[in-house]
């Protein structure tokens, strides 16, 4: 599975257990929400996320509520009261989510070095009382933490949230409600991340940060946690890939286009680093240079899957006799 996003990849975990296609829930994550907050930074993690749209989609999707257990408005050891009575509690087909600083358990891989790192991840109680069982379906990793250690990651005061869901109800989605979801996923006509870290670049190079000019790499921290969402893309080129029955050599190829689009933010934010260093002209317009490379990487990739998609859509509907 590809490490794409850790909200998803939490509640996707279920659906891989039970054989269920979890990659049509992929198809709006290359464009999922971030924020750019009031210093013009880049953020992957905000309290104005709610993740309302992929909460209401997987009830579409795949027939699962989700419950938000952790509430803002108390404390955070109310909240954890809440967490500790769910796992003690939990029913087999109950899975528990919580948001905890990754940064604050280093015997986990930190990738990014993001400090802090807001991360998803899944909790159990084991049958020692001062050990919980993490997973972490986006870093494919899980294993027995003391309980102490999980419950200081959660104490943080730059993360908050938790939600709960149960797997009784789980039906497989409707070629109806893929192509539902699929549409209003699809922004075929803007890129929301390039055209984000465009707005920053002007900002901190013309506009309302000039004066800070130097901490343009600062803004940008985030963008390799943002960049790997263009994985997603991976997951619906296979999606139709199958349905299509088109050849894997050019399924190949879509995944190397997607790898330069991945890769293609690291760029930009290796010149954007050098050009707060050095504030060059030359530097200025390389950054604008990728960006706009990206942009048209990016749009090539949307149009030829939804070329894939139209040829997609008539076989389902053929199927289910609608032109019959």
């Amino acid at each position: 599975m590809i490490k794409v996003h850790c909200f998803v990849s939490c509640i996707c975990e279920v659906l891989k257990k039970r054989g269920v296609d979890h990659r049509p829930y992929y198809f709006g994550v290359w464009d999922a929400d971030f924020v750019i907050n009031d210093s013009y930074a880049l953020a992957y993690h905000s309290e104005k996320i709610d993740h309302s749209f992929l909460k209401n989609w997987y009830r579409h999707l795949y027939g699962i509520d989700m419950h938000e257990w952790y509430k803002k408005e108390q404390t955070k050891e109310a909240n954890i009261a809440t967490l500790e009575t769910l796992l003690e509690t939990r029913p087999p087909f109950r899975n528990v989510m919580v948001m905890l600083d990754l940064a604050l358990l280093p015997e986990r891989e930190n990738k990014f070095h993001q400090k802090p790192f807001p991360h998803y991840v899944l909790l159990e109680k084991t049958d020692t009382e001062s050990q919980w069982l993490m997973l972490d379906p986006d870093y494919r990793w899980e294993g027995v933490v003391e309980k102490e250690r999980i419950l200081e990651a959660i104490r943080s005061p730059d993360v908050g949230g938790g939600f709960y869901f149960d797997a009784k109800r789980i039906h497989h989605p409707t070629p109806e409600t893929v192509e539902a979801y699929f549409q209003t996923c699809m922004k075929l006509h803007s890129n929301p991340l390039t055209e984000g870290v465009r707005t920053i670049v002007e900002a901190y190079v013309n506009g309302s940060e000039k004066a800070r000019f130097s901490a343009l790499d600062v803004a940008l921290k985030q963008l390799p946690v943002l960049a790997i969402r263009k994985y997603a893309y991976e997951h619906a080129f296979a999606y139709f890939w199958k349905e299509l029955g088109f050849k894997e050599a050019e399924f190949e190829e879509w995944c190397d286009e997607i790898e330069k689009l991945a890769k293609g933010y690291t760029t930009i934010h290796y010149r954007a680093m050098k050009l707060s260093r050095t504030k060059h002209e030359q530097d200025y317009q390389a950054v604008l240079a990728q960006l706009e490379k990206q942009d048209l990487r990016e749009r090539r990739i949307k149009h030829s899957l939804y070329d894939y998609f139209r040829e997609w859509k008539p076989l389902q509907e053929k199927t289910r006799g609608v032109n019959a």
